[in-house]
């Protein structure tokens, strides 16, 4: 069972993707059965992400944190670390001298987590020896997303132990 934030967030990423796909709000809120303050909410997510249309130039990492898809309160803390765009952040964590974004005070490994998602939709994410699923996928190429169709899936370990009550 997902989070309320996880669920949101891939509500988000869902209709990210319908949208290019041409479909109208209206669409998406009935192909994912979402209520008009869902909708609300992804439409905010999804303008907060139009930085083309100011600058047709821009790329990805000029997109500032106060226009991203983060929650308020994250953005508003990075914002005050003195991060102003994805760009910035994403140099953060490619420096292995830094520390990490847990460093930052406020900061958590929950929160971490938030930006690292974001990074990684929009391919920022740099991939080194932290990467972990880039390394089980390189040991297991069969657990890799193109062979994701095969219903090849990770099952939490069972324990051999009977129950006690």
């Amino acid at each position: 069972m997902l989070s309320a934030l996880d669920l949101a967030q891939s509500n988000l990423d869902e209709a990210r993707q319908l949208r290019a796909a041409g479909l109208a709000y209206r669409a998406i809120a009935r192909r994912l059965a979402l209520s008009p303050s869902q909708i609300a909410h992804i439409r905010r997510g999804l303008k907060r992400t139009r930085l083309r249309k100011a600058d047709p130039d821009a790329d990805d990492r000029a997109l500032p944190v106060s226009q991203s898809v983060l929650p308020m309160d994250l953005r508003r803390r990075l914002l005050e670390a003195g991060f102003l765009s994805l760009g910035d952040l994403a140099d953060r964590i490619a420096q292995p001298d830094l520390p990490g974004l847990e460093a930052i005070p406020g900061f958590g490994p929950h929160r971490a987590h938030r930006v690292k998602t974001l990074l990684d939709q929009f391919g920022m994410l740099p991939a080194g020896p932290n990467d972990l699923r880039a390394q089980i996928e390189q040991l297991f190429p069969e657990l890799s997303e193109e062979h994701a169709t095969d219903g090849v899936r990770l099952a939490p370990a069972r324990s051999s132990r009977p129950h006690s009550r």
